[in-house]
């Protein structure tokens, strides 16, 4: 009975180290043992000029476009930008083109744009201790697809971002996403993937997080309801006041006003076109260096004694930037039969797309300061084959003709065998 005893836990012990090896060699192979961030520069290289401006001239497009949809709007061309150049380090060929005509310049490269967005993230995380500004970046798979490992590896150097592998059908992967974004944005954006269709294979999101006080605080006394035209009509909602030295300028038919955040390297901007244009008119005639020439002027010491009463207001908004990306020179990322996204997967094969863009913002301003948020998701997905029981190529001569059903009559028969012939 002793040897009986003894033998079974010899084949158990056996058993648990073979079982071990067997995870121990999984482990080793796993694809996110090998996916880790080179060293970030301990300060950041200033960004190139030419990527400023360009990055700029997308914003504007970008938000010309978005603003053709009715009704509050607000999109953060920052997070846009940056989730669709985390994509472009899959892209290949002409859809590699064709995104980066879109967000650079001729003469711009994969490689230029990758450097300039890891040292504008390290740039804008420099804050001080009243002014929070958080970006976080994020891949993830479908457990049985391949990623190519240098398109994870560019983007865990550059972007910094969480590489992660998850079965797609597992109903409960849309909350770990979602998880992820609401911890990223701090709960003031709970979800970005409702769900997930057999056909995606990756995400790619990123996340923007800002929370600041005002460098002089509106007084909560003086806050107090007037009268808001909206376009359909009037309302009446909580206005702050302050009566303070203030960057007050015009551009382009506009008055505008700057407010310092606390640490002095943000500012919010407002903009009240003249009487005879509506904010979207007012931006349809701008061009391109409309944020370059913004920026120049809100740089500017207070010189102005302003009288400043301005709406309190919370607001979220969420749009698919399909439509918009498209218009600006990058639908060919969205054709499933002729995106080429080949860098992205182990065996380059060209049957990815971009199948959605999701933006979602919240924005809260109020008599202390701003807090805004961002989530953009860059859906990938495979191109599936027509699914069919049963294939006819009426390719060779063939008969034809129109059948009258109620008496099982023939109106027309023929023979088919030269198309092209009259």
């Amino acid at each position: 009975m002793k040897q009986k005893v003894f033998n079974c836990l010899i084949i158990f012990i056996c058993l648990s180290l073979a079982f071990s090896g067997c995870a121990s060699q999984s482990g080793a192979a796993d694809l996110m043992a090998d996916i880790k961030p080179s060293q970030q520069p301990t300060s950041p290289a200033q960004i190139d000029e030419a990527i400023k401006k360009e990055s700029n001239a997308f914003a504007v497009d970008l938000f010309k476009k978005s603003a053709e949809n009715k009704g509050n709007i607000m999109i953060s061309p920052a997070s846009v930008y940056l989730a669709l150049a985390m994509t472009l380090n899959g892209a290949d060929g002409e859809t590699k083109t064709a995104m980066l005509d879109v967000l650079a310049d001729q003469g711009l490269t994969v490689d230029m744009i990758n450097n300039a967005c890891r040292s504008w993230i390290a740039l804008l995380e420099k804050t001080d201790s009243k002014t929070k500004l958080e970006i976080a970046n994020s891949i993830w798979f479908d457990q049985d697809f391949t990623p190519y490992k240098p398109f994870l590896q560019k983007n865990a150097d550059y972007f910094a971002a969480d590489v992660n592998k998850l079965d797609f059908n597992d109903r409960n992967t849309p909350k770990i996403i979602n998880n992820w974004v609401k911890e990223a944005t701090h709960n003031t954006i709970d979800k970005i993937v409702d769900s997930i269709d057999p056909d995606v294979v990756i995400y790619l999101i990123n996340a923007v997080y800002f929370k600041s006080d005002w460098q002089t605080k509106f007084n909560k006394n003086n806050t107090r309801d007037r009268t808001f035209n909206t376009p359909d009509g009037t309302i009446e909602t909580p206005f702050m006041h302050r009566l303070d030295r203030m960057t007050y300028f015009s551009i382009n038919k506009a008055t505008g006003i700057a407010l310092p955040y606390a640490d002095q390297k943000f500012a919010y901007f407002a903009l009240l076109p003249d009487k005879e244009m509506t904010p979207r008119k007012w931006l349809a005639e701008q061009d391109q260096s409309l944020f370059n020439d913004l920026a120049r002027l809100m740089a500017k010491k207070p010189k102005y004694t302003v009288q400043l009463a301005m709406p309190k207001f919370e607001a979220h908004y969420e749009d698919s930037l399909l439509n918009e990306l498209t218009e600006l020179g990058m639908g060919i990322a969205f054709d499933p039969y002729q995106a080429d996204f080949s860098q992205m997967n182990e065996q380059h094969t060209k049957d990815l797309y971009i199948s959605e863009v999701k933006h979602k913002t919240f924005i809260r301003v109020d008599e202390k300061g701003t807090e805004a948020s961002a989530a953009t998701s860059v859906e990938v997905r495979v191109t599936s084959a027509p699914q069919f029981d049963k294939e006819l190529t009426l390719d060779r001569p063939f008969l034809y003709g129109i059948m009258d059903l109620q008496t099982g009559m023939p109106l027309f028969v023929g023979i088919m065998e030269n198309p092209a012939a009259e």
